[in-house]
């Protein structure tokens, strides 16, 4: 949409010296039950009273995006792409809060994504000061964004997502000291409602164990890492109150989120005296421990991300499986803000197409966040290049490193899950032409028919985050890579009757799997790269093929008992074990307790998933939990037939292992929910399965081949 098609006659205003949190409030008459709805968008973030009442639970909107242009060099890694936007707005019911004669609308405005003047990595991200637009209709005429539109800073001395807000409550301003606002240009971008489920309290932690007070800090334990704000009291006028947040007390700031003197991850306020509760208001922190100065108590955490609720559920009698797919699902919604699934939510916060990419699966097998990632797929949308098919390492770009398949492939790898999970041909369609322009750049960034490098000064990541210092040749991840999403796109082609555009991907597959062979397969070891960071796994996760590999890795992992594999490897190996029906090995290492583990975080105080397998730097980033989609696609054996996509035609074939003797979970598809549960007895295994209504399902365990529809129950021998 235009302006004019999402705001009517309405015109954008900001505040003269506002660039922090300024208000604007606007006059108007109304008749108390008329119909009445407003449109609105503040940027970054607002938040919209009529007359003195918040409009809405709705936290951290509009979704973050790709805002408008600006100057991208001011990134760390820069970028000169020509790329697309788009601005989203809010629209509500607002009748029910009119009252007859006259009424005010006031905004509050955050600066969010918008508007970073401090920022912890990754350069400048800056699209102006503060701004907003509106259009109330209503029966007894419209209300809009225009001159007449009276406005002031402020009371925030600092609002940041990553140093957190200085409220100073002292200084509210009397609407006396309101001036007029200025109208400005119109932002160069396209307008869209709001299709992201916004971020909500979700729930509230009122067990809040003080820990012991030193040097005028008080110290408290909530019992978990979570995401959101903590609510304070104070009622002394005039009091300095400040609430640091950290993941952890003590070890060096290097390795992790901990407490800091320097500015981060605190909010401030100045109190004025009176019963009102303390908060942040357009940011979240990530915590676990609160260290509060002044006079003030925590009366209770508010967790705050996005509205997808949970929709799975896991258990087995495997208690580190279990483990994982609690810490999986706490780590992920921690990680959903503003319709943007990030890597970490408090160093970085952005949504990387690497680690997004790897955990949508997962996400959209345990949670209902349906419109959560179409939305995303817009951001990585307009985040590919114009002029070359590059896509970028975050989406919106708000910079960050990567490499130019685990990361920029999110384009392929995304639209082909969100279709297999939703059975949506349309997001195929559209993204079918984006991906062969993406392979289209993966050519020019190739060498000797090697993925070889990507833009100048910035990154070309391979493989991610092993357990000990990166080896594994970037080229060699890169192409493997690449052939897989090439079979992909393929697969692709023939969904939506495009095969004709892609007769030429089969040689250039030929081709590069040619040229990794050639570079990176070792007859006499037979491996590739000599198995170093699980590159074996890579290669055959995406088609390679090679017995003698086959048996080697097996046999390697086996003696291991662990994983050695970064954030691409450790999928693709678990993928691939599942794959070559080697459900013992792949079960034993998703549940292993050693160095490399999930038990291993859980031993060390996780309650969410580390960014490194020691524990080192970020401990609440989802990557290495891609796998635990494995646990209802392999343990609880939930699928679809090979065409099949929104599960309209089931396959529920689970993997028996000797280390589970239970399992039970569900899934919730399009038409219903899916649910499965068996347990060993007496040799045999008893199944009570669910799938919806009307919806065809193929049990496939051991000697059984049925079909069945609803509710069923089935006992087999027991093989293994």
């Amino acid at each position: 949409m235009n302006q004019s098609e999402a705001f009517g006659s309405a015109l954008w205003v900001d505040c003269p010296g506002g660039d922090i949190a300024p208000i604007f409030i606007k006059k108007f008459s109304a008749v108390k039950g008329e119909k009445a709805v407003i449109t609105i968008c503040g940027l970054g973030f607002f938040e919209l009273k009529i007359n003195g009442r918040r409009v809405s639970g709705d936290l951290l909107v509009p979704a973050a995006s790709n805002y408008s242009k600006r100057d991208l060099s001011l990134l760390s890694y820069p970028i000169f792409d020509e790329l697309s936007y788009r601005t989203y707005f809010m629209r509500y019911d607002v009748a029910d809060y009119l009252k007859d004669g006259e009424n005010t609308l006031a905004v509050m405005l955050g600066t969010g994504y918008y508007h970073q003047t401090m920022r912890l990595a990754e350069g400048k991200v800056d699209y102006g000061a503060p701004k907003l637009c509106f259009n109330l209709e209503k029966e007894s005429g419209n209300v809009v964004s225009d001159g007449s539109v009276l406005c002031n800073e402020g009371y925030f001395k600092r609002s940041n997502l990553y140093y957190g807000e200085f409220q100073d409550l002292t200084a509210v301003p009397p609407e006396e000291e309101f001036f007029p606002c200025r109208v400005i240009d119109t932002p160069e971008t396209e307008f869209e409602p709001n299709i992201a489920p916004p971020d909500k309290v979700i729930e509230t932690i009122d067990n809040i164990k003080f820990m012991g007070s030193r040097d005028g800090f008080d110290f408290y334990d909530i019992g978990v890492n979570t995401v959101g704000r903590a609510v304070l009291s104070c009622k002394n006028k005039g009091e300095h109150i400040s609430v640091s947040y950290a993941e952890e007390i003590g070890g060096d700031e290097d390795y992790g989120v901990h407490f800091s003197d320097e500015g981060r991850y605190i909010d401030e306020f100045i109190a004025d005296g009176s019963e009102r509760e303390y908060h942040s208001l357009f940011s979240w922190q990530a915590f676990r421990y609160l260290k509060i100065k002044g006079d003030a108590k925590p009366v209770r955490i508010e967790v705050i991300h996005s509205d997808c609720p949970v929709t799975s559920e896991f258990e087995c009698s495997n208690k580190n499986l279990n483990d994982l797919y609690n810490l999986f699902v706490h780590t992920q919604l921690c990680n959903m803000h503003s319709g943007v699934p990030s890597d970490c939510p408090h160093r970085e916060r952005l949504g990387y197409t690497g680690d997004g990419q790897l955990c949508c699966e997962s996400a959209m097998l345990m949670l209902d966040c349906r419109d959560f990632y179409r939305k995303w797929l817009n951001d990585i949308a307009d985040c590919q290049a114009k002029n070359s098919g590059h896509v970028q390492h975050t989406a919106p770009l708000m910079g960050g490193g990567g490499g130019p398949c685990g990361w920029g492939g999110a384009i392929v790898e995304v639209p082909y899950r969100y279709y297999k999970a939703y059975g949506d041909k349309s997001v195929l369609e559209e993204f079918f032409p984006k991906m062969l322009f993406y392979f289209d750049y993966l050519e020019s960034r190739s060498d000797f028919g090697l993925v070889a490098r990507e833009e100048p000064d910035g990154w070309c990541l391979g493989d991610w985050l092993p357990p000990k210092p990166i080896q594994v040749p970037e080229a060699f991840v890169n192409s493997c890579l690449y052939v897989g999403f090439i079979d992909r796109v393929i697969e692709i082609a023939g969904i939506i009757g495009k095969e004709d555009e892609v007769k030429d991907l089969p040689e250039r597959r030929d081709r590069i799997k040619a040229a990794v062979n050639a570079a990176y397969y070792s007859f006499q070891q037979r491996s590739y790269c000599g198995d170093i960071d699980g590159a074996s796994s890579i290669a055959l996760a995406n088609g390679f093929d090679d017995s003698d590999v086959k048996d080697k890795l097996v046999k390697k992992y086996k003696e291991l008992g662990t994983f050695d594999t970064g954030i691409i490897a450790t999928p693709a190996l678990i993928d691939y074990l599942f794959s070559a029906g080697e459900d013992e090995l792949a079960v034993s290492l998703l549940a292993n307790d050693g160095d490399a583990s999930f038990a291993r975080m859980v031993r060390g105080g996780a309650t969410t998933l580390w960014e490194n397998w020691n524990g080192r730097s970020s401990r609440n980033h989802p990557m290495f939990g891609a796998v635990s989609k494995y646990l209802f696609t392999k343990i609880l054996g939930i699928g679809q037939s090979e065409k099949s996509a929104g599960y309209e035609e089931i396959v529920i074939s689970p993997r028996i292992v000797s280390s589970i003797d239970f399992a039970k979970g569900k899934i919730s598809a399009p038409k219903g929910d899916v649910a499965v549960s068996y347990e060993k007895k007496d040799g045999f295994i008893e199944f009570d399965l669910s799938v919806p209504s009307g919806v065809n399902a193929k049990f496939k365990c051991a000697d059984t081949d049925e079909i069945f529809t609803g509710k069923k129950t089935f006992r087999v021998k027991d093989k293994v």
